[in-house]
């Protein structure tokens, strides 16, 4: 590659909208990528893309790209799989716990900065981009999935509006 040539690439937009956006970057600028489209995830065939996310300026976790997905929600926004030899983590970038996803396309690696702007409306610690969270329907106050969960079952509302909310047999918050 001459010095002139782009070999890292800000994806960061991408990854917030959905997973086809993300594919379309990583087959343009990864030559011979091979992927199966699976409804709406890619499975990454060769699993030789690398993914590192980076906290505070450290390597916090390292692994192979599985898959790339839509988030469970149905919302915009994608979901990594990650294989790090001794287990298969999702990780889901979004505008609160994410600062950059950057593509660099000689290392074949993509690298997530993350930083935790957004706290549990439950616990009130950092929502990290492990985390599952769900929102209130009404507000869209976020907090860590099972902490909303139980705070809905038990009091039947949302924690910062207060409106009437429940929760279905399977997990789903909706109004009541």
């Amino acid at each position: 590659m001459s010095p002139k040539e782009i070999t890292k690439l800000d994806i960061t937009s991408e990854v917030f909208k959905e997973p086809i956006e993300v594919i379309k970057q990583l087959s343009a600028n990864l030559e011979g990528l091979k992927y199966t489209k699976v409804i709406q995830t890619f499975v990454l065939e060769d699993r030789r893309l690398n993914l590192s996310i980076d906290s505070e300026g450290t390597g916090e976790f390292k692994g192979k790209v599985v898959w790339i997905g839509n988030t469970k929600d149905e919302g915009a926004g994608t979901i990594f799989c990650i294989d790090n030899k001794s287990e298969l983590k999702q990780i889901t970038p979004t505008a609160e716990n994410t600062e950059t996803v950057v593509l660099d396309i000689k290392k074949e690696l993509i690298r997530v900065t993350t930083s935790s702007k957004t706290k549990c409306a439950v616990c009130g610690k950092q929502i990290e981009i492990f985390d599952e969270v769900i929102g209130c329907p009404l507000c869209e106050t976020k907090a860590h999935k099972d902490h909303m969960i139980d705070w809905v079952r038990m009091k039947h509302s949302c924690p910062v509006c207060k409106k009437s909310l429940n929760v279905s047999s399977i997990g789903v918050i909706f109004i009541d």
